[in-house]
């Protein structure tokens, strides 16, 4: 599990990035009754429109109860390692979490998630070439937020520890481990991940504020949740890519594609850096 002074660090910022989201939620509102005729959330091919009050009280109290389970290990906890059973949970709990969210978009607010989403008429070439064109960009622009911020970090925080899942992958010598590892970064990460934030977190957002806030402020709550400082920047800025690859094209597969892909990638270098 993340240290004590990571779980403080990141839950202060949890916290600022809540009252900076409620400023910005009633500053929107009223730059929208100011000028009505400015259509401030309609830029863009995501849908964000459907979206209405419940989704919002929704996206608070996931937020509220995200940081209220932002707790400090302690005791056996801090040591604890991650086993094959808790990979399986934690893959299992983020499907259910998908899961949930979509029967509450169907059931609940009847929405045709698929529509929402953009999953419904899928133009493949101009997915090829947008997956392809950002792909590119993710992996060049994160690994140079990441030489940037580990060098950084050297001289602030040098014994800030990798990610707890990236230490299991390399410290592991247990190709079961690796596999769960693996399953859980390139296929339910990515299924799980991307339904929550782009699709949800940032819709709602850019529904109540606008596109560029919504990426920033979904961006900062995605990097958030991996308990990883060092990792914070880097992933903020590969959701932020994300965010303005799916608004171009209005299609959640792409953003998910992309975390498949560069997921993937991470599992490969760590394979060759082990080998």
């Amino acid at each position: 599990m993340a240290d004590a002074a990571t779980i403080g660090i990141l839950r202060d910022l949890a916290v600022l990035v809540a009252i900076a989201t409620a400023f910005a939620l009633f500053g929107y509102r009223t730059l929208r009754l100011r000028r009505p005729e400015v259509s401030w959330n309609q830029e863009g091919q995501v849908l964000s429109r459907p979206y209405a009050a419940p989704d919002l009280i929704l996206l608070a109290l996931l937020g509220l109860f995200f940081i209220s389970t932002m707790q400090a290990p302690s005791g056996e906890q801090a040591d604890a390692a991650i086993t094959s059973g808790g990979i399986i949970i934690s893959m299992v709990f983020n499907l259910m979490v998908c899961a949930a969210l979509l029967l509450y978009l169907h059931r609940l607010r009847g929405l045709n998630p698929a529509e929402l989403f953009g999953l419904q008429h899928l133009h493949w070439r101009s997915i090829a070439r947008v997956v392809l064109v950002f792909a590119v960009i993710c992996l060049i622009s994160v690994s140079l937020v990441a030489i940037g911020v580990t060098q950084w970090l050297e001289g602030v925080w040098p014994e800030l520890q990798p990610q707890q899942m990236v230490e299991t992958f390399q410290s592991s010598g247990h190709f079961g481990i690796k596999l769960l590892v693996a399953i859980a970064a390139v296929v339910i990460a990515p299924l799980a991940e991307e339904t929550l934030f782009r699709g949800f977190v940032y819709g709602v957002l850019k529904r109540y504020t606008d596109a560029p806030f919504a990426a920033l402020a979904s961006s900062l709550m995605f990097a958030i949740i991996h308990l990883h400082v060092g990792s914070l920047l880097p992933l903020c800025v590969l959701a932020v890519l994300f965010c303005i690859a799916y608004e171009i094209t209005g299609c959640l597969l792409v953003p998910m594609l992309l975390h498949m892909i560069f997921n993937a990638t991470s599992i490969v270098m760590m394979l060759f850096t082990d080998a």
